[in-house]
């Protein structure tokens, strides 16, 4: 039997016989179940995203407020305006989920996390950024609920050309779920647009006019 002898074959040809542990064969089975369950808890984990949630503010700049308005489009900025805007990122996961800004500089989370009952009234970007003591880097999102995300200047390392633009459309974020981090993005539902011209200048004017134009 397999766990008191099998057979072998000898240098001579003749046919001899080896021990085969139970130990060895319950090590085997042991391992094959460990790998089974790991598979099945990084395929959990991976299962958890983050997504754009129900509230995308106003943003400060100039927003599209064209009669038939462009889908990918949130707002336009000089390069000399201050860059705020705010949307709230929800999970759907049935666990909580800890999310983690890569670019904290830029892209950081309300510290209140509120859930679908809650009615509470986020901080107005026209008002300016939250001060960053009501702000953080990591937020946990129980199921559920929605964080605040904060987008101020994010393209402030970024030289756009004299007369074009650079845009912005996701926040690089690390997730950690069921213990397992994983590093992805939470993309907005439209985009962010920085013109590498100043506000007051006639070009810059001309840009805001054009909006509707096409």
């Amino acid at each position: 039997m397999l766990g008191a002898y099998a057979r072998r074959v000898r240098d001579d040809g003749r046919p001899g016989e080896w021990r085969v542990r139970r130990s060895s064969v319950l090590i085997a089975g042991v391992l094959v179940l460990l790998a089974a369950a790991l598979a099945g808890w990084w395929g959990l984990s991976a299962s958890a995203e983050v997504q754009s949630g129900s509230f995308q503010s106003g943003s400060t700049g100039h927003p599209d407020e064209c009669a038939f308005p462009d889908d990918d489009f949130w707002a336009l900025f000089a390069r000399d305006e201050e860059v705020v805007a705010m949307l709230t990122v929800r999970s759907d996961s049935r666990w909580p989920v800890e999310v983690t800004s890569l670019r904290p500089e830029a892209f950081r989370f309300d510290r209140r996390v509120v859930g679908p009952e809650d009615g509470f009234t986020f901080h107005d970007p026209s008002d300016g950024p939250p001060p960053e003591a009501e702000t953080a880097e990591r937020v946990v999102i129980p199921p559920g609920s929605e964080a605040a995300l904060w987008i101020v200047s994010p393209l402030d390392d970024v030289l756009a050309g004299a007369d074009g633009r650079v845009g912005v459309s996701q926040a690089p974020v690390r997730i950690r779920s069921l213990g397992i981090a994983r590093d992805t993005t939470i993309d907005f539902d439209r985009s962010l647009w920085i013109s590498g011209l100043d506000s007051d200048s006639a070009e810059f004017q001309h840009q805001v006019e054009g909006l509707c134009a096409s």
